[in-house]
């Protein structure tokens, strides 16, 4: 029992010395095992030359020890003292070293991390459908760096051909353009493309919805939020509203009804039916940033949907339609309210029966800016998602009665039918 156990401890004594190296009271063989702590260096970018990004390394030894560093990889970050020094993106090793003593072996722990790139963007968007003739079209698009200019491809030679930002239209059909930039090693490489119908074709359909789970989940589980109310229900629906989905969830409705008499005094007041609806798999607006996710539009120039209401609503006479297109674009404004960019346009259906509408998106205007400046609509719809869209009455009906129910009842409905899809 004796050799044995002399053995187990010579085991554990070459075992010790093999992982951490030799290293007694003066550095030399054996001694007691320590560890080094080596949290996480990385996450800064790659600076723009002739400055030079640093990190100060923080390193401990459990035996108390000082910590040397050494970089394994000095073409991409080298090492002074504890200053870490980021020279170009890739990746980074350093060890933190211990050299033993006092009665510790050495040890040495190590990091490997990837530098970064620093971030770059492109600003092309789409100049939309195209005519098929022999004018050569001017391609526009912005760096987000100074100095590296966006190079123009295309994936569709004989729809069209590129040469420097001169595009030229050769047949009916997609025409696809890239606009690239190599970021080399110091900015991220990137890419955007751009697909513009050329003569006769059409662009690509987007498919916004295809229906209806039930009143709050649409069939691409985005959120459905119906809504209504009056200037007498504090503007919510306070048990006035009824909401509906059709047996095969193809179709929604909601209707608000006014279950008081209207005023005759004169005085302001209105009423409002409305449903909004959003992408797929969203349910909210994110309230301090720009929500990413949403339908992205490029060369879709409509949107498409199949709208009916009520017949009481209709006969007012003050019937039209506000669609509203609730970008990810985000702003606080100076009240610190929580915003988001709207795009609207308005129609007003020729009769209450279900009819399919097209909305062209050239003509919808900015509704709410979120108090920003000189926004082109556009433009916000190339640079930011659809994240939902607004079906409302911004004139509902108080000047109806429903001929079905007890008075007072003054129906406003909104029904939409079918998928919506932009095109």
């Amino acid at each position: 029992m004796r050799f044995q156990y002399t053995a187990i401890g010579l085991g554990c004594a070459t075992l010790l010395a093999a992982c951490g190296g030799g290293g007694g009271g003066s550095g030399g063989e054996g001694g007691m095992a320590q560890s080094v702590s080596f949290p996480f260096p990385g996450g800064e970018t790659v600076a723009v030359p002739p400055t030079v990004a640093t990190i100060t390394l923080k390193a401990t030894a459990s035996s108390g020890g000082p910590i040397t560093y050494v970089s394994n990889t000095p073409g991409t970050c080298t090492v002074s003292g504890d200053t870490l020094s980021l020279l170009k993106a890739g990746e980074c090793s350093v060890n933190a070293n211990q050299v033993g003593g006092n009665g510790y072996a050495p040890a040495t722990q190590r990091q490997l991390f990837v530098i970064p790139k620093r971030p770059a963007a492109i600003f092309f968007r789409n100049p939309g459908a195209q005519p098929l003739d022999s004018q050569p079209l001017q391609l526009v698009a912005e760096s987000s760096v100074a100095g590296f200019v966006p190079v123009f491809t295309t994936s569709t030679p004989t729809v069209c051909s590129v040469s420097g930002t001169t595009l030229q239209k050769l047949a009916d059909g997609l025409c696809t353009v890239t606009a690239a930039i190599d970021g080399g090693d110091i900015y991220e490489s990137v890419k955007v493309v751009k697909t513009m119908p050329i003569g006769s074709a059409l662009s690509p359909e987007i498919k916004f919805l295809s229906g209806y789970k039930n009143t709050t989940t649409t069939s691409e589980d985005g959120k459905g939020d119906p809504r209504g109310g009056s200037s007498e229900t504090g503007w919510w629906c306070n048990g006035w509203c009824d909401v509906s989905v059709s047996a095969d969830g193809s179709s929604i409705s909601n209707t608000y009804t006014y279950k008081n008499e209207p005023y005759t005094d004169g005085r302001w007041w209105r009423v409002w039916s409305e449903i909004d609806l959003y992408a797929p798999h969203v349910t909210n607006l994110l309230e301090t940033k720009d929500t990413p996710d949403g339908v992205r539009i490029d060369a879709q120039a409509a949107l498409k949907f199949n709208f009916s209401q009520n017949q009481e609503w209709f006969a007012t006479g003050d019937n039209q339609v506000e669609v509203d297109l609730i970008l990810g674009h985000f702003n606080r404004k100076a009240n610190n309210d929580k915003c988001n960019v709207h795009l609207r346009a308005t129609f007003k259906p020729s009769s209450p029966a279900p009819a399919n509408y097209s909305l062209k998106l050239r003509d919808f205007t900015v509704a709410d800016s979120c108090e920003l400046t000189d926004l082109n609509p556009w433009f916000e719809l190339q640079d930011y998602p659809i994240v939902a869209i607004r079906f409302a009455s911004p004139v509902g009906n108080f000047k109806v009665p429903s001929p079905t129910a007890p008075a007072p009842n003054y129906p406003t409905t909104i029904t939409l039918s079918g998928p919506i899809t932009f095109q």
